[in-house]
């Protein structure tokens, strides 16, 4: 696979630069990540550089108008049934998931790179959300999803236009979506490296806005946030906003926290490669399962001085209850946050007196 570098339209974007070895790439698209990485036998997604002067929050994302489907500015609220800790409900953007913030930034800039399909490897969350802001910009989304996909999943993804395709494995899946990335007029928006980086740089800027809503929100600032994670786009992204929240004002960066359902990025911390395919045993987690981890999750969490915490279905689901007799409405993945704050409050890796935030990234009500 050969990426062709081809740079948007009206991006506010100057340079790429790669997470790991932080070499600078023009700007385009590369499905394997940094160039210079993977030449060498490594994997590392790449993140947006922005000019010296920019410093207001719309000069510091690729495109500072997306479509609004009703995305963003997600509650923040305490639960008193839990040290009143503070919860951003991602659950309720307008596809139900974080997800929507993403797709809003990858399907813009598809549509100004010039490509007619925007491809994801999805069967849940990220297809949904790519299908309904591809049609919102009148382009089409190809969703590669499982046969096991069940009709009320499926039926809104054909109804929202996407064209739907299924596959008995992941290897079939995958494969899909790398030939779909070498057609001209389509962007695959997932994941197609063999080691695997991660989403669309540029969509993972998306998320940089929940950093900013939560700083907003918290004028004190916040010392911990916790976060489900798979393959680490949503923390990366957080991580950047607030970083770049930190830059201007001179606040601290918070430690990220981010939950796994079992060993990946802790065994990765601990020593094993980062490239290491491990089994994987999410059970009924999907929305955080798969067998790798990346750089980008693991740079989110060095560069905050944060921690992974393993939650796995057993603990994640007696959470989900708990969360459910109280009127809560997430899916049992988000619940992983919940018992991972719970176990970081008794090992005083988040003292009493600290200030958290908990990322609830979608509701349960998809597949109903």
């Amino acid at each position: 696979m050969t990426d062709a570098v081809r740079p948007p339209t009206g991006t506010a974007v100057t340079a790429l630069e790669c997470i790991r070895c932080g070499t600078q790439h023009p700007v385009g698209d590369y499905s394997l990540g940094c160039p210079s990485c993977a030449a060498a036998g490594h994997g590392s997604n790449l993140f947006c550089r922005y000019p010296a002067e920019a410093v207001r929050q719309d000069q510091l994302v690729p495109y500072p108008v997306v479509p609004n489907l009703g995305q963003g500015h997600t509650p923040l609220f305490p639960l008193p049934w839990l040290d009143g800790v503070l919860v951003k409900n991602e659950a309720a953007n307008p596809t139900g998931s974080h997800k929507d913030r993403f797709a809003a930034m990858a399907v813009t800039h598809a549509k100004a790179s010039g490509y007619q399909r925007v491809v994801v490897g999805s069967s849940g969350n990220a297809g949904l959300a790519t299908a309904a802001f591809a049609a919102a910009v009148g382009l089409r989304a190809v969703v590669a999803g499982f046969t096991w996909l069940p009709e009320p999943l499926a039926g809104p993804l054909r109804g929202l236009g996407a064209d739907l395709r299924t596959f008995d494995t992941d290897e079939e899946r995958v494969r899909y979506v790398k030939e779909a990335a070498d057609r001209d007029d389509s962007l695959a928006v997932s994941n197609v490296a063999d080691i695997v980086i991660g989403s669309s740089c540029f969509g993972i800027e998306g998320y940089k806005a929940i950093a900013w809503e939560i700083a907003a929100d918290v004028p004190g600032g916040v010392d911990h946030v916790v976060i489900p994670s798979s393959r680490g786009d949503l923390a990366w992204g957080i991580h950047l906003g607030f970083a770049q929240w930190s830059a201007r004002t001179g606040g601290p960066v918070p430690r990220l926290h981010l939950v796994e359902p079992f060993p990946r990025l802790s065994a990765v911390l601990a020593g094993r490669d980062i490239a290491t395919r491990f089994p994987d045993s999410a059970g009924s987690l999907h929305s955080i399962a798969g067998n790798s981890t990346t750089v980008q999750a693991q740079a989110a969490v060095t560069r905050s001085a944060g921690s992974v915490v393993v939650v796995p279905e057993d603990v994640a689901t007696s959470w989900y209850e708990r969360a459910s007799r109280h009127g809560h409405t997430w899916e049992i993945s988000s619940c992983t946050v919940l018992a991972g704050y719970d176990d970081l409050r008794r090992r005083d890796v988040i003292p009493s007196a600290d200030r958290t935030v908990l990322i609830t990234t979608s509701h349960l009500f998809k597949g109903l």
